[in-house]
Order: C-alpha cells, then structure tokens, then sequence
C-alpha cells in the first residue's frame, strides 16, 4: 500500500455525483488541498494539433467550479496553439494519498481579461517576474540566458498587471470521469456525461 493512502473507502455511487457532478469535482480538488496532497490542483492537460498529433503537460489550475477548469497560459505555447485550431481537450487529476482520479473532457475557450488579470494577480511575485521574462515555450540558448532575462526584469521592476500574450482558458466540463481506488481491485469508475436534460452518470468497469 502508498505511503499516505488511506485504505478503503466507502464504495462511491452514482447517487453520489448526480444531479452535480462538477460540485463532487470541487469538492474533491478543495479536499485533496484540505489534506496537503503533494500538486493537489496540477492536472495533465492533454491537447491535439489539427494533424491529430496529441500532446500532454501538466498544468497547476487557477480555478474550478461549475463553469469548468480554469488555468493561465502564454499565447504562444504549444497548447495555446493547438487549442486555438483545436479547442477540445481532456485533462487527469491524481491524488495518490487519497487513492483518487479524475478525468475531465470538453471545448476550451478564453476568459475575458479582467479574469486572466485576476488570476495573475494571485501568482508568486517571482512567478509574475519570470513569466515577463520570456515567452514560453521559445528556444534558449542556455540556462544562462533565463537568469539575465529574469535579472532585467527584475532590475526594472515591471511586475504590475499581466505580460502580453498571457491569457486564461476554461475547460468546459461536458464529461467527467471519477475513479476511486479498493484495496482488492474493486475499484469504483463513474463516468458522468452532460445531456441536454442535464447529466447522465453511469458505473463503468474497472
């Protein structure tokens, strides 16, 4: 058994998502946080290019609630990119300690600016400082060069407001995924899709 897993839980049932299975997600985010769950808000974020070329990240996510999943990104990164061409995704959170997982998927689309500047606002100033000192995802020649980027940076003091090009993008939640681990392999699957008469939650194999 994982150091920090907490043995057998209660057997999860579909009565216990519906009717709001973006409300169990919170919660389940803001427990893994209550408990100090090593990365509780980083999620892999999955993307595709317009060839159908995947690829993944890990992301730490700004916001979550039942508009969707919120996260800060530069414009030009890869998976700004692709979700500009391609706007669905699928994201995975895991809390190993807490023996859960969760799969979300739904189109991405951009939150207004006052939302991104919120968000940016609520980073580390030394986060604020780096992501001012260059864009992400662009060729450097050396480690070197992000510590001159960052020193200019941090000499001028341009730490107010947010970098051009940083925008906030929201996953709108249309399926979500919930896996909850037993110790003898029974573990619980509920997969939760969104309908037109609202969401639909169903018990899938292990």
């Amino acid at each position: 058994m994982r150091a920090g897993y907490r043995g057998r839980m209660a057997p999860l049932l579909p009565d216990d998502i519906a009717p709001d299975p973006p409300r169990v997600l919170a919660a389940w985010i803001d427990e893994a946080r209550a408990t100090s769950q090593p990365q509780a808000t980083a999620m892999t974020l999955a993307t595709a290019a317009t060839d159908g070329h995947p690829s993944a990240r890990m992301v730490f996510v700004r916001g979550w609630g039942p508009g969707g999943i919120d996260w800060l990104t530069d414009a030009s990164s890869r998976k700004a990119r692709e979700l500009a061409t391609r706007p669905d995704a699928a994201g995975v959170f895991y809390w190993a300690g807490l023996g859960r997982q969760a799969r979300v998927e739904g189109p991405v689309h951009l939150l207004p600016d006052e939302e991104a500047a919120a968000y940016f606002a609520r980073r580390r100033p030394e986060t604020r400082l780096a992501a001012r000192a260059w864009r992400q995802g662009e060729r450097l020649g050396s480690r070197a060069d992000l510590h001159r980027r960052l020193a200019a940076v941090r000499a001028a003091d341009d730490s107010e407001g947010v970098p051009e090009g940083w925008i906030a993008q929201r996953l709108e939640l249309r399926a979500i995924e919930f896996w909850q681990e037993d110790p003898d392999g029974l573990h619980d699957r509920l997969l939760a899709v969104r309908g037109a008469s609202g969401w639909i939650v169903e018990r899938l194999a292990p």
